[in-house]
């Protein structure tokens, strides 16, 4: 299944949607009709009960080259809506430009097939999953352009990597290729350049085949929603999530499956 975008590319092969930025003459450069592209993709993935996971990756040899400056204006930037809280999980809506996908209740997994700079290395900061081609780099790039730590970088990088290591980053803008990347935790898995998407889309298809997909969604929200909790309060909503799974039909299932020794078939999420 293919829908038609102008910046995009979006195709589902159950059980796997694949969002691919699709502006390879300008290295994907990013524009506000992309954003809009991107959410409307994402958006048409969630509600689609083939889709167990989202990849989102990069047409030609980017992922995405930042903002692009030819079709921007510092009107623009002056313009752009103020979020308020910008702590994603908190209640505050929104929460950054890419806050939706940490609320879909699918896994989103960005596959970094090339540069990653400034506003793509943003994207790739609020997926769920990372996996980097290994030719491949990661750029923060504003402090070269004279702006700032955008679209909740400054938040989503020091809790992936540290507060030190985050700073070295933003500061210097320098590049950070697949295996220094996959050292500092920014990246789950490195793969030779061939191979990343079948990577990506591969990890997909082993969670439809032996995951729960609302256990999923369960589990996603808990780890963004604790980041803001103590032990005590992570504790206490885990034991109340447990107690309504243990009435659902996924933990049944699980529990047979695994006594009969097949594999689990649970129900997809999606209308």
């Amino acid at each position: 299944m293919t829908a038609q975008y102008e910046t995009i590319d979006y195709q589902v092969t159950d059980p796997v949607a694949v969002v691919t930025l699709n502006r390879p003459d300008r290295l994907n450069a990013w524009l506000p009709a992309m954003a809009t592209e991107v959410r409307d993709a994402v958006t048409k993935a969630e509600a689609d009960k083939r889709v167990v996971g989202v990849v989102i990756t990069g047409a030609g040899r980017a992922f995405c080259a930042g903002g692009d400056l030819k079709g921007l204006t510092l009107d623009d930037l002056r313009h752009r809506p103020t979020t308020g809280d910008e702590r994603p999980g908190s209640s505050s809506d929104p929460a950054g430009p890419f806050d939706y996908l940490i609320t879909l209740r699918k896994p989103v997994i960005a596959a970094v097939n090339g540069p990653a700079i400034g506003m793509g290395a943003v994207l790739a900061l609020w997926a769920d999953l990372r996996f980097m081609a290994d030719g491949a780099f990661l750029s923060m790039g504003f402090s070269q352009r004279g702006t700032v730590a955008e679209g909740g970088c400054s938040w989503l990088l020091p809790r992936l990597i540290g507060y030190s290591a985050a700073l070295d980053l933003l500061f210097s803008s320098r590049r950070v290729y697949g295996a220094e990347a996959l050292r500092l935790g920014l990246v789950n898995a490195t793969f030779p350049d061939g191979k990343l998407l079948d990577a990506a889309t591969g990890y997909v298809r082993d969670l439809a085949a032996n995951c729960s997909p609302a256990s999923l969604a369960t589990i996603k929200r808990q780890v963004y929603r604790d980041l803001h909790s103590s032990l005590r309060e992570a504790s206490a909503t885990a034991r109340e999530l447990l107690a309504e799974a243990v009435e659902g039909d996924d933990i049944k299932e699980g529990w047979q499956a695994y006594l009969e020794k097949r594999p689990a078939s649970y129900r997809r999420i999606g209308e």
